[in-house]
């Protein structure tokens, strides 16, 4: 058995995390909170991570149990948009939940688009139940040299 050492930092880090989570759950549920889905159509928020890259940003979403096709990717005012279903499996007639922790239904996920995502090479895929979108950065030409012509 290996000897693993506290990290109470780490540990009251993912308290505020899993807080933080649990809040968001409540405005979702909540009718006209902010951060809820307009349309109150959102039952849960899948987890989602934003990476920032040298030439690009990467957004994952874990979205186990959720078919590709399913999920709705898109760009609208300068957000990006996730939003999909996840459909809870059984119980069969001879089955009866004794425990649920995996969240169902109808999910929505918006992340403001910085002004350098460059929104006509976005790509979207999935595998493994995360789901990738990269945010390639603008190429803006660099600055060049002007020459300084004499007048008169």
């Amino acid at each position: 058995m290996a000897i693993q050492r506290s990290d109470p930092l780490r540990e009251l880090q993912r308290l505020q995390e899993n807080m933080n989570r649990l809040f968001e759950e409540v405005l979702t549920r909540s009718s006209g909170s902010v951060g809820a889905d307009p349309a109150g159509t959102a039952a849960w928020k899948p987890p989602t991570d934003l990476v920032e890259e040298s030439d690009r940003y990467v957004v994952r979403a874990d979205l186990p149990g959720v078919i590709a096709a399913e999920v709705e990717v898109l760009v609208e005012k300068g957000r990006l948009v996730l939003r999909g279903e996840r459909r809870r499996e059984g119980p069969t007639p001879d089955e009866a939940f004794l425990r649920v922790e995996r969240p169902d239904g109808r999910f929505l996920v918006q992340i403001a688009l910085p002004t350098s995502v460059d929104q006509q090479r976005i790509q979207a895929s999935q595998s493994n139940g995360v789901l990738e979108v990269i945010l390639p950065k603008r190429q803006d030409e660099p600055p060049g040299r002007i020459e300084v012509a004499p007048r008169g």
